[in-house]
């Protein structure tokens, strides 16, 4: 029986690795992002917050679920390993944004082109063509970025739940900092508590069903490596070449992070071999993004086009649309290993399900 837990066990961690690199699928999109910083950090900031608008929404849906296994907490000392990710839809809505309703200052649509482009999670086409101009003249060309093609955020959850005392368990969500291929790194760290509320009821011991209150939170990080380099000649007048006479233009990223939170209440039925669970609850997220290194920036001067430097050019936070939500799920135990299935009606609607092994 311990041979076969090992096993489990091992199985386990490597579907959870699995499923951390299938966010590097959304994320190969950021390394093109680096295009729209040769108009500067004015219009690039606003064109970066628009293509990546549906990440805090989706992956704050996606982290937020699946966070419990049944309405009633753990018994003391009763554990659980579960790989359990999560996809996030993204409504129609989300998947693409009108580049003419920006303020841009530089940047223009080129002739014949549509000025709706994919957003992150829109489709895997060829972006919106656009032209920086500056006096009137034209300096480049360039295209945003393509979508995933597939109209769904990925999340990863890799989590072990621990029964306490008084009604009360605790699960973790942890993995550390890992290079994912050639897309950057991601690391994951979040943790719940829930606690039975049925026993503090009058008469809750004749109550048949549990009942519970659960909160949660999540912190991912991910960072993606840009590949910016430096076309033509510096601009002589470049206002950064007294302090960045040298600029390195080999170390740019995009560093991420996400920040959630949800709160539910919960009701349900445990039995033998099934357990079933729904709830109300709340949930918020929110996205940190820095754009960081030395970039070019295109300009005019006397007819010619030079480049000049920015550095860290972009920093801005994105808010999820934060919502009431509706959840509903269950979980199936067969001996040691369990199955589980959650779904959440929400602003993105999103479905959980995983594997796992779980004791008492």
């Amino acid at each position: 029986m311990l041979d076969k837990t090992k096993k489990i066990i091992k199985g386990l961690c490597a579907v959870s690795v699995l499923s951390l690199a299938s966010v590097g699928t959304a994320y190969a999109q950021l390394g093109d992002i680096g295009a729209v910083l040769r108009a500067g950090a004015e219009d690039a900031t606003l064109l970066t917050k628009e293509y990546l608008r549906p990440f805090p929404t989706g992956f704050g849906t996606g982290l937020n679920a699946g966070w419990t296994e049944s309405a009633a907490p753990k018994k003391t000392l009763g554990f659980s390993l579960q790989i359990r990710p999560s996809i996030a839809i993204v409504p129609s809505s989300a998947q693409s944004f009108d580049i003419s309703a920006l303020s841009l200052q530089k940047i223009e649509v080129a002739a014949g082109e549509n000025p709706v482009t994919p957003t992150v999670a829109g489709d895997n086409v060829t972006g919106t063509e656009l032209i920086i101009r500056e006096n009137g003249q034209e300096l480049t060309r360039f295209n945003m970025p393509k979508g995933v093609g597939i109209p769904v955020v990925p999340a990863p959850v890799v989590q072990a739940g621990l029964g306490l005392v008084k009604g009360t368990d605790i699960t973790v969500r942890f993995f550390p900092e890992t290079e994912i291929g050639e897309y950057g790194n991601i690391g994951l760290i979040g943790g719940a508590i829930k606690h039975d509320i049925t026993q503090w009821l009058p008469g809750g011991k004749l109550i048949p069903v549990d009942i519970s209150v659960m909160a949660g939170f999540n912190r991912l990080s991910v960072n993606a490596n840009l590949d910016v380099p430096a076309e033509g000649v510096r601009n002589p007048n470049d206002p950064s070449l007294t302090n960045n006479p040298n600029p390195n233009f080999d170390e740019q990223e995009i560093t991420t992070e996400f920040n959630s939170f949800v709160v539910n209440a919960l009701v349900g039925k445990s039995l033998p071999l099934i357990s079933v669970y729904g709830g109300v609850g709340y949930q918020t997220a929110s996205l940190d993004l820095n754009i960081n290194g030395d970039y070019p920036v295109s300009t005019n001067v006397g007819g010619q086009s030079f480049y000049n430097v920015v550095s860290d050019p972009v920093s801005f936070g994105l808010d999820s649309e934060s919502s009431v939500h509706l959840l509903g799920g269950f979980r199936l135990r067969l001996g040691v290993l369990a199955f589980y299935g959650e779904a959440t009606v929400a602003s993105y609607f999103t479905a959980n399900a995983g594997i796992g092994i779980s004791f008492r």
